[in-house]
């Protein structure tokens, strides 16, 4: 084998290394669940509370309670990776020069995980981009992440989205809508919002810092999202598009994230390939799924039209 083929078989290991670490740099977001998991497909149940709870006179047997049965998710894998190649004309420029060929790899290895970690970053994040249309993510009732939602017994619903831009209204009736908040059987469930996600550098954003006093804070950084503590607490991140800069949304900590990132194989390269053309391939794959887990009880988005 000539020398090109064990300079593409020694960058694997940097390149799986580096590229899981882009990777996970959103695991701490605060906006997603990321799980590594072997599962290829994984099912997600649900509940919606238990009945039956009464006042018991003071010999009565308590009543079992009846678990409220949710919906039931199944999320499956997605594929995706590229590949860096050194060509046989490449080689001859190189000549004997092993380190033209290191820096070719070099370039060729970050380039790709770049790339990798912004398709991968682009589709997690279409979750947010998708909120209100639902044209490639749904809640488990097969409604858009944010709208009316509808319990599985079908005894109420819920919606969680608005057109409101963001400011103090907006708060004020957040805060109402969370402490007016009840469970499918009607009963209170409030839900208290303490995360606001903006688009990085917005309106909504300049406002945000405004209204929760946190001009002149230190963020906490996790990769190029900024995290502000405060009253609430502020997640910018720039993966929300331009042309949709004007969403905001809630978040309930204490609750159930539904937004789930499930990674069964990180971006890895595989074993170099000798091609008919007389070029060096390595292939990179990687497996991953991602969709709304759960009713998004403790999740609330406005597009911030009006």
């Amino acid at each position: 084998m000539d020398y090109s083929y064990h300079a593409v078989k020694g960058v694997k290991e940097s390149f799986d290394l580096a590229s899981e670490a882009s990777i996970l740099e959103y695991k701490d977001s605060r906006i997603f669940v990321f799980e590594q998991t072997p599962e290829w497909t994984e099912i997600f149940n649900s509940t919606e509370g238990l009945t039956g709870a009464k006042e018991l006179a003071d010999a009565e047997t308590p009543p079992t309670l009846s678990e409220e049965e949710g919906y039931q998710v199944s999320l499956s894998n997605k594929r995706f990776g590229g590949a860096i190649e050194i060509t046989e004309t490449d080689k001859m420029k190189a000549g004997d020069s092993t380190v033209m060929i290191d820096k070719f790899l070099e370039r060729q290895r970050n380039d790709l995980v770049q790339d990798n970690r912004n398709l991968f970053l682009t589709n997690i994040f279409q979750m947010l981009n998708d909120a209100f249309d639902g044209t490639y993510y749904l809640a488990p009732d097969a409604v858009a992440l944010c709208g009316t939602h509808v319990y599985k017994s079908t005894l109420n619903t819920f919606d969680n989205s608005v057109t409101t831009v963001f400011g103090p209204d907006a708060i004020d009736d957040l805060e109402e809508y969370g402490g007016a908040f009840v469970d499918a059987n009607g009963k209170p469930r409030p839900i208290t919002f303490d995360t606001i996600i903006v688009k990085k550098g917005s309106d909504a954003a300049r406002e945000a810092k405004k209204l929760f006093g946190m001009h002149g804070m230190t963020p906490t950084s996790v990769a190029d999202i900024n995290i502000y503590e405060g009253t609430y607490t502020l997640i910018e991140t720039p993966y929300i598009t331009p042309t949709n800069k004007l969403f905001w949304f809630a978040v309930a900590s204490r609750e159930k994230n539904p937004l789930y990132v499930g990674i069964s194989k990180m971006p890895s390269m595989n074993e170099p390939i000798v091609q008919n053309n007389e070029a060096v391939r390595s292939n990179v794959t990687g497996y991953y799924k991602i969709g709304v887990r759960c009713l998004p009880l403790g999740f609330f988005g406005s597009t911030g039209s009006a």
